[in-house]
Parts: structure tokens; sequence; C-alpha cells
């Protein structure tokens, strides 16, 4: 057993998130943790790795495992380059390194009389290296990198200067090259393209020790789990088989927990009817208190919970503007030297498209430029005078330390604090989440937070930079029904195919 998880509870106010959740990760075990938004998957890692304390329970990690963690709000000095960045972990070998090298050029000299000194040092130090096997563990980088699609001539580029899904690989590669006893992955395929997904599976289907993964993306856990831990009403039940099968049992199971709980609301009804008709009466009264006693002590069932989250996305249409929408002419983007050829394409009224690529080709920042974030580099580009933009940025807010309903706020809209929850709750931000700060709430319930603020925006063009990063299946439909039934022109920048290719009306690919 590497962690063990017994009687765990946790509230966010006067919300039970938990009750009496148990379970437990062993050796070599590949599990995933899956549940809607908001069931409290993140919140399980951060009372993993300690940086939330539960009200009751325990979690005891068995003395000397050690743990990585990948969160959906990692943030490191950026000031350092990849290189000096995955160093990190491996320092004292390439300071070692660094010091063999030295020795052997001081070593090089042989007018020196210490150069016989200076060589058997570096040769003790190079068998140190070996011995660690370093020389090979420089290979494993490499190959991580390349199998990421991180170029090995971005080894020397700090972490300021690249995009968010780059970062967000650079930061997975270190995980994984630290091949600690246990992975802690929340959403690790969301800044990847199709190419890497499979790359990283393979990994992980090949990974000697554990992990748990959180993802929503189901073709990735059917590819990587053994065993499931899946969020039922408040708690976590674990399915020692792959997705397929926690999929048949999870159906058993349900059926059978509806059954169950059903059952013990008959009883307790039956129990309570009883008592109230007998504790008065002295004939019978002892044996009312009895039962009320004995119901006191019942554990009552959780009621069952409706799969469907109900989320509701609705942007609206400011109004026809014409046939030409969007003309780009040889446009080149970059930040100081250009990222890609120019680029010419044309969008027309009406139009849903699709931009793809790489991660770090340039998507991003072909959107930013056309939104005057960032300046063009040379070429043109023509929007409608009359059009009026909506943007979903891929990059989180900011100021984390403020609740949904503030955020919503900040904005400026003419709208009650009452209208604003309920809005809200319409996109999946529900109850007392709507007034929680945004860092004690999920990735996907940040998501939603976003996508609400552009449901008050009235616009023709709507462009959309990866929106579907950790939304859950439910929140992906109405997304998608939404963005069918907008009436203006779609932008869209997105890894999912299952996503886009029946939404839109082309494609667009950077390469």
């Amino acid at each position: 057993m590497l962690v063990k998880v017994t009687d765990l509870m946790f509230n966010y106010g006067d919300k039970e998130l938990y009750n009496k959740v148990c379970f437990q990760l062993n050796p070599c075990e590949h599990a995933v943790l899956i549940g809607q938004n908001g069931a409290g998957k993140t919140t399980i890692f951060d009372l993993l790795t300690h940086k939330l304390i539960p009200d009751k329970g325990k979690i005891e990690w068995t003395p000397g495992v050690t743990f990585s963690y990948l969160d959906q709000h990692y943030k490191v000095n950026d000031d350092l380059s990849i290189k000096e960045y995955l160093e990190q972990s491996y320092k004292d070998l390439f300071d070692m390194e660094e010091e063999m090298n030295n020795l052997y050029v001081m070593g090089s000299d042989i007018d020196d009389p210490k150069y016989e000194r200076y060589l058997m040092k570096a040769g003790r130090i190079n068998d140190i290296l070996i011995a660690r096997n370093f020389y090979q563990m420089k290979e494993e980088i490499y190959r991580v990198l390349s199998g990421l699609g991180i170029p090995l001539e971005y080894l020397d580029r700090h972490l300021s200067l690249l995009s968010s899904g780059q970062r967000e690989k650079v930061y997975l590669a270190k995980m994984l090259l630290e091949k600690h006893d246990v992975l802690l992955l929340d959403e690790p395929t969301n800044y990847l393209d199709v190419v890497h997904v499979k790359w990283l599976t393979e990994y992980l289907q090949n990974y000697p020790k554990a992990f748990l993964v959180i993802s929503h993306d189901e073709k990735f856990l059917e590819d990587i789990a053994n065993v499931v831990l899946a969020f039922e009403n408040k708690t976590i039940t674990r399915y020692k088989g792959d997705f397929n099968y926690y999929r048949e049992q999870s159906v058993v199971r349900k059926e059978q927990y509806e059954k169950n709980y059903l059952a013990q609301q008959r009883y307790i009804k039956k129990e309570e009817e009883f008592i109230a008709a007998h504790i008065v009466r002295a004939t019978s009264s002892r044996a009312a208190k009895s039962r009320r006693t004995r119901l006191s002590h019942l554990e009552r069932m959780e009621a069952p919970k409706n799969d469907t989250n109900y989320v509701n996305f609705r942007f609206p249409y400011s109004g026809d503007i014409g046939k030409d929408i969007l003309s780009v002419d040889k446009l080149v983007i970059g930040y100081t030297k250009p990222l890609l050829k120019p680029i010419s394409f044309e969008i027309k009224k009406g139009e849903k498209i699709a931009i793809i690529g790489k991660n770090g080709v340039g998507k991003s920042t072909l959107v930013k430029t056309l939104i005057y974030i960032i300046p063009r580099l040379g070429g043109n580009f023509f929007f409608n005078e009359k059009v009026k933009i909506s943007y979903f940025s891929q990059t989180e807010i900011d100021d984390l330390r403020v609740t949904p309903v503030e955020y919503i706020q900040s904005f400026g809209f003419d709208l009650t604090t009452s209208q604003i929850r309920s809005l809200l709750a319409r996109c999946g931000i529900k109850a007392d989440l709507a007034i929680r700060p945004l860092k004690d709430l999920s990735g996907g319930e940040e998501a939603k937070t976003r996508l609400c603020k552009l449901t008050l925006e009235k616009s023709n063009v709507l462009i959309l930079d990866e929106p579907t990063n950790h939304l859950d299946k439910i929140a992906k439909a109405s997304l998608k029904d939404a963005i069918e039934d907008y009436e203006g022109v779609v932008i869209l920048v997105s890894h999912e195919t299952d996503f886009y290719e029946d939404l839109v009306d082309y494609i667009i690919k950077l390469d």
C-alpha cells in the first residue's frame, strides 16, 4: 500500500463535499479518479498532498513513499530556461558533470604537475555518474521532451517565452522524469494534441510505478486505467478493473444503491410513523422510544445523485452585419520573430472555423493578433467595421481570490447579485460555488465562470481558445449546442477532434 484514505470528511462552509471517503492506492496501480466538475477531484489531490487538511478522517502515506503532483494551477519560476528547470531534480549530478568537465580541461595541460590528479578525480566522478545512470537519464530527458512535442532547440528558452500549452508540457515532462513512487496528474492531456496524447498514453501504460490521474477524456482513461475511483453520492467507489469494467459495474451498482436507498426510506418512514403514533401512549411509549433511539443511530444513505448536472450556455447574437466578416492577407504573427509563413484566409457570414495545429505552433498567437493583444509583424487583416467580438482566452483568471459573482460584477453589467447568481447557476455554478473564491473551485468551474461572462455579451463574432479544457462531458455537450445555435461567426481553437469535427464549416491547420 502506498497511501490509504479512511473515513475522509471535508466541508466547504456548510456544504459537505465528502462523506466518509475510503480508498487506497497500491504499488504499480494505474488508477484514475473520475466525477463531474465540482465533485471534489482536485480537492482530493490537495488533501493527498497536504495542501488542505481534512475535517475528519485519515490520509496515511507509507513512510518513504514519494509523489509528484501536477495540478491545474501549477506555477513555477518562469525566469528559468527549460534546461535549468528540468535539471533541478538532478542538480547534484549536473554539477558533478560540470566539475568533471572542468577537471578534464585542467588535466589536458600536461605541464601542470597536478594534471594526473585532475584526470584521476575526473575518472572517479565519471564512475559515479555511470553508477547513477546519469547518461541514460540525459537521453531520457530528450526522449520525454520529444514525446511531448517540445523541440530540443527550445532547451535554452526561458519558460516565460513559452505558450501556456508549452509550459504545461515542460511541467509534465519534469514530473515524468522524476519517477517518484506516485504520479498525481490533474488533466494532463489538456494541452496535448492527438500525437502527444498517444505518446503519453503509451508512456503511462508502461510506467513501472503507480499513478492517479484526473481526466475528462474517456478514450485516454480507457487506455491507461486498471483501477477506477469514481465519485458516487459524496463518496468514492473503487473498481478493480479497466474503464470498460467500471462502466458495466457502475450501472449495476447504481441500480442496487437506488434499491437500497428506497428500502431504507420506506423503513425510516414506517419507524417514524410508529414513533409518532405511540410515543405518548403509556402502553407503547417505551417501544417508541427504543425505536427512536435506534433510528437516531442509523447511518442514512445519501439520496442518489442525478448524473446530469444542468448546464445551459447561450451566446447572444448582436445582429447581422453583412456578408464579409474577416479578411486575412499575408499576416505574419509572432513576438519578436515570425512563428509561421504568412497566413491568408477569409471568413464569411455565419461561418464556423476551427484553428488546429501542434502546441506552440501559434494558434493562440494568431487569435491574440486578430484582437490586437499582440501586434502583427507583417501583412494585414480587416474585420467588418460593425464587428462585436466575444473572446474566451486559454489563460486563466489572474486573481483567483475573487468569487464568480465578483468576477462577473467586475465587468460592469447592470445586474443585481441575485440575477448574477441565477445566470451562474444556469452555467453550472450553483449555490455556494458562486460565492467561493475561484482558487477553491475546480478548473472546470472556473471555465464555466468565464463562459458565463460570454453569455452576457452580445456579439457577432465568437473567438474561443481551447474552451473545453477542464470541462466535463455534460458541460462540453452544452457548449457544443451553444456554438451550433450561435448565428454569428465562430473562430474555435481546439485540440479535441471529437468536439469540432462536425461543428465547423472548415479547418485552418497551422504548421
